[in-house]
């Protein structure tokens, strides 16, 4: 078989069934005569899966190698090598052998299958040899298992031998390095209980990261406070905030940044209101309805009620609201009473007064 009559006959292949019949075309067509190895010999050889490097990171590449020792007469040749695609994908046209001739490779079924002949009266290859060496690019972290299901040699004379023992190879992927900060995450607004606090995701080394926010309380995670914006909430008065921010890509292990903390020294300014009668009879109940607002916040604490110079009452806050019931008593004429609101930590104080007419 000429040059372009083995080439020719190459391009018809294109499954894998094709690829295993050219051994069969290649072996009747070789030059007579000479014997297959035999059987002293075949056992005498050795194959090995060998990788350029044990462990990997995502994007990197390896090499990885088919070695022979010992072989005898081998004049063309077939294998298959099996990996996990998902994590390993084959570098089109990286396939070659220090074996004089042609080779042919191409990813079938999942497998990267090599078919190599020697061309007319080349001597076939004898001893220590490399049935192929490919390069790999590593997709994503894992580990895969680098096999050689079949292996097929063909002597001079057109004699094949069927390989079964081929020693194998792993190799892990890890994922690669974490994102570093380039612009550190930076808090931005009022420090002041009620407003609300942001954070900057930052700027990272990796391109196209995905970042998470974790807000802090002196160092420590706030549960639920994971978004970029915190309102600034009656507990934290008097700590220091800080924000974790957190950059993912996949395939990368994650960085993290904290920003710059803040103290939160500024309490929320409570107003109290009341919406009451302007007059009551003698001996009458009087009620009264208290509001207690602050901005951003839901105001909790007491109310203590003063009237003539006495606290007469106190009822509790509950959601900014509170209702006061009192007996003005029985001396007729105009009167004043005092609503004070004494807050939870972090809002300050309010107080307002009203005129009453008993009559």
């Amino acid at each position: 078989m000429n040059r372009d009559q083995t080439i020719r006959g190459r391009q018809t292949m294109t499954k894998k069934t094709m690829w295993r019949g050219g051994v069969a075309v290649l072996s009747g067509a070789l030059f007579a005569g000479a014997l297959a190895m035999s059987p002293a010999q075949a056992e005498a050889a050795s194959f090995a899966v060998r990788t350029s490097a044990s462990t990997v990171g995502v994007g990197d590449q390896v090499t990885v190698t088919l070695a022979a020792r010992n072989v005898q007469d081998v004049y063309a040749y077939e294998l298959a090598l099996d990996y996990d695609e998902s994590v390993l994908a084959y570098v089109p046209g990286s396939a070659s052998t220090d074996v004089t001739g042609s080779t042919y490779a191409s990813v079938v079924d999942g497998d990267l299958t090599v078919l190599h002949t020697k061309l007319g009266t080349s001597p076939a290859a004898h001893g220590d040899v490399t049935l192929v060496t490919a390069t790999f690019r590593a997709l994503k972290a894992g580990s895969t298992k680098l096999a050689v299901p079949s292996l097929e040699l063909v002597a001079t004379g057109g004699g094949s031998t069927s390989v079964d023992e081929v020693e194998g190879a792993s190799l892990a992927v890890d994922p690669s390095a974490a994102p570093t900060v380039v612009k550190a995450p930076k808090i931005s607004g009022s420090a002041q209980v009620g407003r609300v606090l942001k954070v900057s995701a930052g700027t990272w080394s990796t391109p196209g990261v995905k970042t998470s926010v974790q807000w802090l309380r002196n160092g420590k995670a706030i549960a639920g406070a994971t978004g970029s914006a915190h309102r600034v909430t009656p507990v934290d008065f008097g700590s220091r905030l800080s924000a974790k921010v957190t950059a993912t890509k996949a395939g990368h292990r994650s960085g993290s940044a904290t920003a710059k903390a803040v103290k939160i020294a500024k309490k929320a300014t409570s107003r109290t209101s009341v919406k009451a009668k302007s007059a009551v009879k003698a001996r009458g109940v009087w009620k009264a309805r208290v509001s207690v607002a602050a901005s951003g916040v839901s105001p909790r604490g007491t109310v203590k009620v003063i009237h003539r110079g006495k606290v007469v009452r106190k009822v509790k806050v509950v959601d900014g609201k509170a209702t006061v019931s009192l007996r003005l008593g029985a001396k007729r004429g105009k009167t004043s009473v005092r609503f004070v609101y004494v807050p939870q930590s972090g809002v300050k104080a309010s107080s307002t007064t009203v005129k009453v007419r008993v009559r």
